[in-house]
């Protein structure tokens, strides 16, 4: 007995028999007699047409066809409104009881490609249900349906959007086949950069990317970002593709009120962000299989502050070593310097202030005005390396360079960049000094 390889979908206007030309009819034996050829599984909405025709052929050709009706049972699926055709022997029919749309989107899902030939609005839901599931997605040329007609105007976003692969060809079998080795190709290759989230006390949903190198249960590496920032920031983005191609896993993720995730940024206090790593790093482990005896932390500004806050709170994983990326510990001398004593009056009387496009709440203030969070290193033994632009304005030099004359396991390296190390050659030495001091500690 052939091996089953994949699930293949074929996706077409639900025609009639008498009403499809000649060509539909060839084209759509074509096709189902190379999924069956191919081992494949040919997936189909259960109903009349070029999938009907299709699936026949797989059948005849000893081929296994699975497909999902709108119906409750089979009574409802024969019987008017759908008048869907009796399903042939051996075919495996499901009846979903979700209407056609329904069924559409679990067809869709369960297909690791489909085959879209021609076609009208049914088909574009179908493909439009596969783009956005990120699927491989074969369009047959030359019968010009809704799909063919739009596609030069929404090609470029089919792959960008979600990943979704897309291959055109006039030659069914070609295409067949062509979809076949894409769908096979994915299933080889195993992801590298994995998106997952999780849910904060809140109920706000966090959304991080895992970085996971190809080797069994890789030491972790979590990247803390600063205010306001994001896990998208191009400095924390390069770092963790550096230490993946190293064997070590880094996650990467959104505060809430940040990027991706859910909440608002003027809601944000140390306090929360404590909890919302505990969140990741709780959940991280429950999902991934990774070595929970080696960790290290990445804090940038006062992302330093909410890891090292975190690890005073939760002692007891295995975290080996911290770098931090200008770290802003000594909020009480640091918030004067950022706002001006009008800003503060206008802060507490409001009870937001406004930077930029950024909204920040009162809360904030009143939980760190009066905060140097410096002193909690003096309880930790962990070797520390301090990365610091010389010409940063946001968080002057002279507090990183105070911290290393007064921990004697605290390294300060000195960049010729500024807060944010957006010069690409000072960016690059932040990287290279990052991943050699956590190869070094994991």
């Amino acid at each position: 007995m052939k091996r089953i390889k994949y699930k293949i979908g074929v996706m077409e206007k639900a025609g009639r028999s008498k009403t499809l030309s000649e060509k539909l009819v060839k084209t759509a034996k074509v096709v189902g007699e190379e999924i069956a050829r191919q081992g494949c599984v040919l997936v189909t909405g259960a109903c009349m047409g070029v999938p009907d025709v299709a699936a026949k052929v797989a059948l005849d050709k000893g081929g296994l066809v699975l497909g999902f009706s709108p119906a409750k049972s089979l009574k409802e699926h024969v019987e008017p409104p759908f008048s869907y055709p009796y399903p042939s022997q051996n075919m495996e029919l499901i009846f979903t009881n979700l209407d056609k749309i329904g069924r559409n989107v679990l067809s869709i899902i369960e297909c690791d490609g489909i085959i879209c030939i021609g076609g009208g609005m049914e088909t574009l839901n179908e493909f439009s249900i596969a783009a956005h599931e990120g699927k491989v997605i074969g369009v047959l040329e030359g019968f010009w349906g809704l799909i063919e007609k739009i596609l030069p105007e929404i090609e470029n976003q089919v792959s960008e959007k979600s990943g979704a692969v897309l291959i055109k060809d006039r030659n069914p079998k070609r295409l067949v086949r062509r979809v076949i080795q894409e769908v096979e190709k994915r299933r080889k290759k195993i992801r590298k950069e994995i998106p997952l989230t999780f849910e904060n006390k809140r109920g706000e949903q966090l959304v991080g990317i895992l970085h996971l190198p190809a080797k069994e249960k890789p030491p972790l590496a979590v990247l803390v970002h600063g205010f306001g920032q994001t896990k998208s920031k191009r400095s924390l983005v390069r770092l963790a593709r550096s230490l993946e191609r190293q064997g070590i896993a880094v996650f990467r993720f959104d505060f809430s009120g940040c990027g991706d995730s859910q909440g608002e940024l003027e809601n944000t206090t140390l306090k929360r962000q404590i909890e919302d790593l505990n969140v990741v790093m709780k959940g991280i482990f429950k999902q991934v299989n990774l070595d929970s005896r080696r960790i290290a932390f990445v804090g940038e500004s006062l992302g330093c502050v909410a890891a090292t806050l975190y690890y005073k709170n939760y002692s007891d994983i295995s975290l080996k070593t911290m770098v931090f990326w200008a770290p802003a510990f000594c909020q009480k001398k640091l918030i004067p310097i950022w706002n001006s004593k009008e800003q503060l009056k206008e802060w507490k009387k409001k009870g937001y202030l406004i930077v930029k496009d950024k909204k920040i709440g009162l809360e904030y203030l009143k939980e760190n005005e009066n905060k140097d969070y410096s002193s909690i290193l003096l309880k930790m033994h962990l070797p520390i390396l301090v990365l610091h632009g010389k010409e940063d304005e946001v968080v002057p030099l002279e507090f990183s360079e105070k911290l290393a004359k007064k921990y004697k396991n605290i390294k300060l390296v000195k960049l010729n960049t500024d807060h944010k190390f957006e010069n690409y050659f000072e960016q690059q030495k932040l990287i290279k000094e990052t991943v050699s001091w956590i190869k070094k500690y994991l």
